[in-house]
């Protein structure tokens, strides 16, 4: 019954904002996150980064539908008062519905098999004419060719970090294993982590780990300020960075 569910005011709900102390908002429901934060498949940073905050927009954007079954667990007891969705949470949610409908967020499997023919293809025309080739234009060729085959490497590591290059979970997996850590040589794993708090706080100086690059490069003289990197501040009462709708939109799915 209405008089036997417990509130809690948004003031309430973001003095739980700190490690070990997380609770998050979705669709008016509170969960406690602190113990979970440490196994979240998407890293530890973007629970801390939206902690204390209604994340309903965020879950739905970066979760697939299967998640929704283990939030019971995580919750409170406690919902929202007076818990509302804004104007542009609305429009939002309305767009990736009309999008989902016309199947915009379906994998292209001939897509991805074109793009994985095509890299294959240039690392075989480099090691031919490296290894077979003794012509100076040829290995300056390989050399350009080489790079055109590193940079469509990483694109299909950041495709298959979101999961949409292959039609199962493990053979996005298998793909990003040898895009990210063999071909381009960077851990998938630590770039899935630091790339998920990106596209939650996409382009925030406070929290986006992608323009973290101090001391070798500094995006802003605002970094100068301080060497190590802040929580997020930059979201609005959604608990959503300004730039997440639009980032939200074209990863979903």
């Amino acid at each position: 019954m209405e008089c036997d569910k417990k509130y809690i005011t948004i003031q309430q709900l973001e003095q739980h904002n700190k490690p070990g102390d997380l609770w998050v908002s979705i669709n008016g429901k509170v969960y406690n996150v602190s113990d979970w934060s440490k196994y979240h498949p998407g890293g530890e940073t973007p629970l801390l980064n939206l902690a204390g905050k209604d994340v309903t927009d965020a879950f739905t954007a970066y979760h697939p539908a299967t998640a929704w079954q283990y939030l019971n667990k995580f919750f409170t007891g406690y919902r929202l008062k007076d818990y509302k969705v804004s104007e542009v949470s609305k429009d939002y949610r309305n767009l990736i519905h009309e999008f989902t409908k016309a199947g915009m967020f379906e994998n292209k499997g001939h897509t991805a098999v074109f793009t994985l023919t095509s890299v294959a293809a240039m690392f075989g025309f480099v090691f031919y004419g490296v290894l077979c080739c003794n012509s100076l234009w040829v290995h300056l060729c390989s050399a350009m060719v080489l790079g055109m085959a590193w940079i469509q490497s990483a694109y299909i590591g950041h495709d298959s970090g979101h999961y949409i290059v292959m039609s199962g979970h493990g053979w996005n997996k298998l793909v990003q294993l040898i895009t990210g850590n063999c071909l381009t040589g960077i851990s998938i794993a630590w770039w899935k982590w630091t790339h998920n708090a990106h596209h939650i706080a996409c382009n925030s100086l406070d929290c986006d780990p992608d323009l973290q690059h101090i001391p070798v490069f500094a995006v802003s003289s605002w970094l100068f300020n301080s060497m190590a990197a802040m929580e997020a501040r930059d979201v609005n009462n959604s608990g959503v960075s300004k730039n997440f709708l639009w980032e939200a939109v074209t990863i979903h799915g």
